[in-house]
């Protein structure tokens, strides 16, 4: 869409404010509203925001103890580079749209650190290879009565989950009717925006719910899911409501956000399965993610919070495995037929940025080809209550930077500078953490966390 077009597009929807919409390293969104002549005058670099929105921590303290190049010495500005072929309506006020951008610097350039930046180079890295990727994502967040004032007060503990039982099944038709009216609002406002969406149900927390989405280009599946998770909050304080997107915000089931994938090649043929079976594509693009895993896990796993929610039986695997059809193991395989060939990543938390955690994944894909790597023997039993022998994957923060530190694999794909700068923003959570008053070695979620992470994840 080049810019008279946008004029005509934003004529048409009557849309003369536009809420840009970019997501940091923590994969919180950030953006302005800006009025249509200004949105306009700013095309195509986009308008000005302070650099420390890509370097700062989830509480807003910049970055000082690390550096990256595309930052001013001074603390100055970056721009929001708008991809004007993402506008879309609001549907609920009439006058805004909304339009997802990336960070780049006050000269256009890209920025390495930027998440959609990072996930649309190493999906580029795919088609040069001749390939398409298609990737979809499951979203799970808890659903309660109070509204996040409410929950405010009571410091986001004892809180109402909206559901029929206190019993932590799943799909469970009186739970799903109970949330119903908030998820009849959510899919109204999701088919505004034109959000492909499949399915949602009861899932087995207290409270929660699970929304699936129909699988498309990397970027614009993480898109997506991000905007989603921004809408889902916009309901929910619309109702005098709350919901929250963290791994752990109790005991009990956790978020998690496992991530589809599978690549066609450019006449749309899948690739992962042939006549004959699994391809060898298929076998070196699982190996590589497997061996990628314990390092890939700082991402999948970005908070403290996160590795609450590694328990064995608990649903997250606990071992850096693949298997066909097998729920326990890292990488789930679905190869039932050509057409649904996939792959499951189970790994991720709920709070996990949906580009970096799918950038890393493909970056182990592509690891695994560049090096004509074979994968581990296949997982056929139950991935839990394994012997003790049988390695674990990193189960803390710092034990997840350490492994990213040591692999060199994600770098050849991603650049150092960007895993360099994401293992000190987790080091820098970390000590947060330790310095926080809490009692860090806390088996329950603490006031530090919730504070930090129930509303703004």
């Amino acid at each position: 869409m080049d810019e008279p077009t946008i004029e005509d597009w934003l004529d048409r929807h009557h849309v003369e404010i536009i809420r840009t919409h970019a997501t940091t390293l923590d994969g919180t969104v950030v953006g302005k509203y800006v009025n249509r002549p200004k949105f306009l005058k700013t095309l195509p670099e986009g308008h000005g925001i302070a650099d420390m929105a890509l370097a700062m921590d989830m509480d807003g303290t910049p970055h000082l103890t690390f550096w990256h190049e595309f930052r001013n010495a001074l603390i100055g500005d970056v721009h929001l580079k708008p991809d004007i072929n993402t506008i879309i309506w609001d549907g609920i006020d009439p006058d805004l749209g909304h339009c997802v951008c990336e960070f780049v610097d006050v000269d256009g350039n890209e920025i390495s650190i930027c998440p959609r930046t990072l996930l649309r180079k190493v999906t580029s890295q795919v088609n040069e290879l001749g390939y398409e990727v298609k990737a979809a994502f499951e979203l799970e967040f808890f659903l309660f009565s109070n509204s996040f004032e409410s929950a405010r007060r009571r410091q986001y503990r004892d809180l109402d989950p909206v559901t029929a039982a206190s019993s932590e099944a799943i799909y469970q038709a009186r739970n799903a009717y109970r949330v119903k009216p908030f998820m009849t609002e959510v899919v109204k406002r999701l088919n505004w925006q034109r959000f492909d969406w499949e399915s949602w149900s009861d899932e087995g927390g207290i409270g929660q719910i699970e929304l699936n989405f129909s699988p498309k280009d990397p970027v614009a599946a993480a898109d997506t899911l991000s905007r989603a998770r921004q809408l889902i909050h916009e309901v929910a304080v619309d109702m005098d409501m709350a919901v929250t997107f963290m791994a752990q915000h109790s005991h009990g089931f956790a978020n998690g956000l496992h991530i589809h994938h599978s690549l066609v090649d450019s006449k749309g043929k899948a690739i992962f399965l042939d006549e004959s079976g699994r391809t060898d594509f298929l076998m070196q693009w699982v190996a590589g993610i497997v061996a990628t895993t314990p390092a890939a896990t700082s991402v999948f796993f970005p908070t403290v919070n996160s590795f609450r929610r590694m328990r064995e039986f608990q649903a997250p695997p606990v071992t850096a495995s693949w298997g066909e059809e097998n729920k326990s193991a890292a990488l789930r395989l679905i190869t039932r037929s050509a057409g649904a060939a996939r792959i499951e990543n189970r790994l991720p938390a709920g709070d996990a940025n949906p580009y970096l955690a799918l950038a890393f994944i493909l970056a182990g894909g592509l690891a695994g080809i560049r090096h004509a790597m074979r994968p581990p023997p296949e997982l056929t039993d139950l991935g839990w209550g394994l012997p003790d022998e049988v390695e674990r994957l990193p189960n803390s923060v710092m034990k997840a930077a350490d492994a990213l530190q040591a692999d060199s694999l994600l770098a050849g794909v991603l650049g150092q500078d960007v895993i360099d700068y994401w293992i000190n923003s987790r080091r820098w959570d970390w000590l947060n953490f330790q310095s926080s008053g809490d009692d860090p070695t806390s088996e329950a979620t603490t006031d530090w966390e919730l504070k930090r992470y129930f509303e703004l994840i």
